[in-house]
């Protein structure tokens, strides 16, 4: 059996273009492994793909994925099996996807996203989201670690990251280079190293416009 016979189905909804060099159904390790075992008995998940969708070039999306309206993937993203992404949603800068995660509406993603991450709507995310991976000598597959969540219009800046199974937002910022490995709570500005200040307190200048949005007050 060729490798291609093993990769899952396609459906790609009208307007939907694809770009250059692209992999799209790619089969999942476990599949991999049952053929390479002889033991292969289904086939792949179907990879659907929205209306009006742009899949642009050296895209890989593997089985399982759902791509809704609207959505962009730039050049060299990359998104795992069973993946989620709602409409209206970009994959930028070579964006790397793990593995059954949930990307909400109208997202900005790049950077690293970890196995099993769930992103809501109208958020940013361009740092690296992982697992604490505490427990290696326990195998790479035998253990299911929390994943972190990144709850409605929250940003987590360029190379920030955030640590294990923490809670960001609702309405949150990470700031650039910021580490949290602590739950961020709604509404607050994390810098440095779990340093973190309500945003009614924050007085930086920059994230003024931004915090007067989320607070519906009018700018000036």
């Amino acid at each position: 059996m060729a490798l291609k016979s093993l990769y899952g189905p396609v459906e790609v909804a009208e307007g939907c273009l694809i770009g250059e060099q692209c992999t799209i159904g790619v089969p999942k390790e476990s599949r991999l492994r049952a053929f390479q075992k002889g033991e292969l008995t289904e086939q792949g998940s179907v990879v659907r793909l929205g209306e009006r969708c742009l899949i642009l070039n050296q895209v890989v999306i593997y089985e399982g994925v759902s791509i809704s309206d609207g959505c962009v993937l730039e050049d060299r993203t990359r998104v795992g099996y069973d993946t989620r992404v709602g409409s209206d949603s970009r994959l930028i800068y070579g964006a790397y996807v793990c593995d059954r995660v949930t990307i909400g509406t109208r997202g900005r993603i790049a950077g690293f996203v970890c196995d099993a991450v769930v992103i809501g709507d109208d958020c940013t995310m361009m740092g690296d989201l992982v697992h604490e991976y505490t427990r290696p000598h326990e195998g790479w597959w035998e253990v299911d670690e929390p994943s972190p969540r990144i709850h409605d219009e929250s940003v987590v800046g360029y190379g920030a990251r955030a640590v294990g199974g923490v809670s960001i937002g609702p309405r949150s910022y990470v700031a650039a280079g910021a580490t949290v490995t602590q739950d961020v709570p709604a509404e607050h500005v994390a810098v440095g190293v779990n340093d973190f200040t309500p945003i009614r307190d924050w007085s930086g200048k920059r994230l003024r416009s931004l915090i007067e949005h989320w607070s519906g007050a009018p700018e000036n």
